[in-house]
């Protein structure tokens, strides 16, 4: 069984071992900032926000076979996306890479003994 200090040390050295294959990609957000005092509408505002993450390009080929990840059938654009536990992905519309947005498709928690990382299917926005 896991201990708390082992967790603790699996996510030290989960760190060390994604710090070459790390970029940053740029998560965007819609939050209602206000409400329009005639229409009562509520008006939105677009957040930014600069994360660390890991970008994996999907290879699929298309001899007939289905890729499927996470019970999502991956089409030619979509990648792979990694997120560490501490990123806060709710909200989240968008994530820009190069100026290229994605939508997340699906988000899947990972770990061993506690959630560490995110694992993200993401879809080019046409």
């Amino acid at each position: 069984m896991l201990t708390p200090d082992d967790i603790q040390w699996i996510k030290a050295n989960r760190s060390e071992l994604t710090v070459g294959r790390t970029e940053s990609v740029t998560l965007i957000r819609q939050s209602v900032s206000d409400v329009d005092p005639y229409t009562n509408e509520p008006i939105t505002s677009e957040t930014r926000e600069v994360v660390p993450a890991i970008w994996k390009e999907v290879s699929t080929v298309f001899n007939g076979d289905r890729s499927v990840v996470n019970g999502v059938e991956l089409r030619q654009d979509d990648v792979l996306v990694t997120f560490d536990s501490d990123v806060d992905l709710s909200g989240v519309t968008a994530i820009e890479r190069n100026g290229v947005k994605f939508s997340i498709v699906t988000i899947d928690e990972k770990g061993i003994g506690a959630v560490n990382r995110y694992e993200c299917v993401a879809r080019r926005v046409v």
